[in-house]
């Protein structure tokens, strides 16, 4: 089927381009409305997170955050410099990016795109250290930046030979009616084309898959490690060392920890460890003013004496544990969280993009209708806008920053329709 016979009523414009329906038709209407939304979502989500990341202590020193900051930044410059042209070839029907040929290479360049997949990679390489090779290799400076500075590296050098081949006025990039856009030039450098499938499908996406199928396999592990070892219940109560007061410190701590989960993108992993010999030595006791009041035979005392350490060694040890379990199952539920935000910024990027690489490769050279064109184009754009949204909802923390930011503006605009109705 031919791209035009997909459309009912397509017409050419004099300078050659063909239309496809008017700029007042519904299909128009509906076509201007999403790329607006896609922009607007992902400019503010974008910003937003950005802005509670560098705001918020905890969050702006985690390591981790900065591969997260990259991403939101190469989002951004992905919506500023490719989305933003395209709401406005959507409502001139292409004239401006059809008369501006540095405009239309800015609009199809991929610099951002691949940084993008890149990025996702290092996050997921980097998780799979973190969680898998903790102790081995433990979150550190050097280690982020050298990830963030690769990114970048790949992106320009995948990009710099389609920015030369524009500055000798060779470049084939030029605007397409049927997606509304200026695309890369993979199917006239079926080169290109096919280098930047071959990384992104057989070599980044096998990459992030790998990483977070060891990730959950080694929570899974732990968490059947975990569960063999369950809470173990005091037997004895002492007045020395009251295990029965420890309940209640213990029930509320548990609170505290599911309010701590606010933090799992916050937290830098390190390896939990149990506790040694020296940790579970008791302190000497001093029994000399009981010995003072009372003088009982010297074989009872020493009785006495043994049992009482007996017990608050025993008690200490159970105290040690416990705290220690709920540390090992605190940590398998940021290891989990994050795992799962990780995945499902993979998943999002692939399925986004796929179609996207399937329609304009080359080696395939589909025919494909308009509505197919903008689909694609529309989809793969959006994950622009999926990026920060699933970091934002994974993330307790941002989350209740969403909600305090949305419950403002929620009462100001309700004391400014009183205002306006005379009420206050």
């Amino acid at each position: 089927m031919s791209s035009q016979s997909a459309s009912p009523t397509p017409y050419y414009r004099r300078d050659g381009v063909t239309i496809y329906h008017n700029s007042t038709s519904v299909v128009a209407v509906i076509e201007g409305i999403t790329i607006v939304v896609i922009f607007l979502g992902a400019l503010v989500a974008n910003l937003i997170a950005m802005v509670t990341i560098l705001r918020d202590k905890v969050m702006r020193r985690n390591l981790h955050n900065w591969l997260i900051l990259n991403l939101i930044i190469n989002d951004l410059g992905f919506t500023i410099m490719n989305i933003s042209f395209l709401v406005v070839s959507v409502f001139d029907q292409g004239y401006f990016l059809l008369h501006n040929k540095a405009v239309c290479f800015i609009q199809g360049n991929v610099l951002f795109a691949f940084g993008n997949f890149v990025t996702v990679s290092a996050i997921s390489v980097d998780r799979y250290l973190a969680v898998v090779w903790s102790t081995r290799f433990p979150p550190s400076k050097s280690r982020t930046i050298v990830f963030i500075v690769f990114c970048w590296v790949a992106a320009i050098g995948f990009f710099l030979p389609s920015l030369l081949r524009a500055l000798r006025g060779v470049s084939s990039i030029g605007y397409k009616t049927i997606s509304h856009s200026c695309p890369p030039e993979f199917q006239e450098n079926c080169i290109s084309g096919t280098t930047f499938n071959v990384i992104i499908f057989l070599v980044i996406v096998p990459t992030m898959v790998f990483c977070y199928v060891g990730v959950f396999l080694k929570v899974w592990r732990q968490q059947r490690l975990l569960k063999s070892y369950p809470d173990a219940k005091p037997s004895v109560v002492s007045n020395v060392c009251s295990v029965e007061d420890n309940d209640d410190d213990d029930h509320d701590h548990d609170r505290v920890s599911h309010a701590d989960n606010d933090m799992q993108m916050e937290v830098i992993d390190q390896p939990i460890e149990g506790p040694t010999p020296s940790d579970l030595t008791p302190e000497p006791m001093d029994f000399s003013q009981s010995s003072n009041t009372e003088e009982p035979d010297t074989e009872h005392a020493e009785g006495e004496i043994e049992e009482n350490k007996t017990i608050q060694q025993g008690n200490v040890i159970t105290g040690i544990k416990k705290k220690d379990h709920r540390t090992m199952q605190k940590k398998l539920n940021i290891d989990r969280r994050v795992a799962l935000t990780g995945t499902l910024l993979v998943l999002t990027t692939v399925v986004c993009w796929s179609p996207y690489c399937i329609v304009n490769s080359c080696l395939l050279s589909i025919n494909i209708p308009h509505w197919m064109g903008v689909a694609t184009v529309w989809l793969g754009y959006s994950n622009s806008l999926f990026d920060p949204l699933i970091y934002t909802f994974m993330n307790k923390r941002i989350a209740a920053r969403y909600r305090d930011m949305f419950r403002r503006w929620s009462t100001g605009l309700n004391t400014l329709i009183r205002c306006n109705s005379g009420e206050a």
